[in-house]
């Protein structure tokens, strides 16, 4: 078992909570529980989905049985995994370019916006960001 909050291997039990075994991190000095987590990865991307998808905080709580605030605690680290990834994105330069249709994504971009747009374009498992502006 390693430490929830640094990795590390060097750890001690600690007592008990609740019938619950606790354990602390020689080396970050945190204690932390032997639970397992309590919801699963495949919930938590559901959840993410459906805030994608324009679903409210409230329903996505209600429909996964989670509280709004762990929706939005999901939401958050989601958002600094995409920022961390877009930061790090280099797109692909090419002579030749490829003809892409915009829809009323465009037209909405071009009659509301005063700065620079950017899109995500996503074919198979490639992406491009596109400045629209």
């Amino acid at each position: 078992m390693n430490c929830k909050h640094c990795g590390n291997e060097k750890i001690r039990k600690n007592g008990t909570n609740l019938g619950i075994q606790r354990y602390k991190c020689n080396s970050c000095g945190r204690t932390f529980g032997a639970q397992p987590p309590k919801f699963s990865k495949e919930t938590k991307q559901q959840a993410i989905l459906m805030y994608l998808n324009n679903v409210g905080i409230r329903k996505i709580a209600l429909f996964v049985g989670a509280s709004p605030p762990a929706i939005l605690k999901w939401i958050k680290q989601k958002h600094i995994i995409l920022q961390g990834l877009i930061q790090n994105f280099q797109p692909e330069i090419s002579e030749n370019a490829d003809i892409i249709e915009l829809d009323e994504i465009y037209t909405f971009v071009q009659k509301n916006g005063n700065g620079q747009s950017f899109g995500l374009l996503t074919l198979d498992r490639k992406s491009a960001l596109l400045r629209l502006k």
